[in-house]
């Protein structure tokens, strides 16, 4: 019974860590396809860093400081547009903006928003369906996403991704340790507790 609790134990410690180091908001991985999600709409997210990583993509978590662009794409007969054009506007016509704050722990993203905003980008028709955001991340640090699509009937919808820079190796790394550390704690304890048990017969 023991040596089950252990397992279990450490089954539930690995769950957690793994489930932590990948919830990224409202931007993850679908199909092999990076999706940000505003509400009932989807956008493509693709990011870059071609002075340091080519043509290589990336999905929410940025690798390295420096030079980033990052193409948001709307996705065609998202948020029901088509099947209620009344009731629902197209991406494309609405007005969008789109925020990065710096993540020190507040409570609110409203919290000294200005204080804390790493860059800004008005609200904005895009008519072609495409947001093409470049910016030059100075440091390594946590960060907030906050993308902001109001409709022609003056509804708000929020896509909200916290996001690290230069940390996603680090996490990854510290996270698999710890969750291998759990593991072989657990077959330890088994293996301890059998030796224990085949002593005693």
């Amino acid at each position: 019974m023991k040596v089950i609790k252990l397992l279990g134990a450490a089954s539930v410690v690995s769950t957690l860590l793994v489930a932590q180091a990948s919830a990224h908001g409202d931007v993850g991985q679908e199909g092999g396809r990076c999706i940000m999600r505003i509400g009932p709409y989807l956008m493509n997210f693709t990011g870059y860093q071609p002075q340091t990583k080519g043509q290589e993509t990336f999905c929410d978590d940025i690798p390295d400081a420096g030079r980033t662009i990052i193409v948001l794409d709307v996705e065609q007969k998202s948020g029901g547009a088509a099947d209620d054009p009344v009731n629902y506007n197209d991406l494309r016509a609405m007005d969008i903006d789109f925020r990065v704050l710096k993540n020190v722990g507040q409570a609110r993203d409203e919290d000294n928003m200005e204080q804390n905003t790493e860059v800004y980008i008005g609200k904005k028709k895009y008519p072609l369906g495409t947001l093409h955001f470049e910016h030059d991340f100075k440091n390594h640090g946590k960060f907030i996403g906050l993308l902001s699509a109001t409709d022609d009937h003056g509804r708000v919808f929020v896509s909200r991704f916290p996001f690290s820079v230069g940390e996603a190796f680090n996490q990854t790394l510290l996270t698999f340790a710890v969750a291998g550390a759990a593991a072989i704690a657990g077959i330890g304890g088994y293996f301890f507790y059998s030796r224990r048990k085949a002593g005693k017969a």
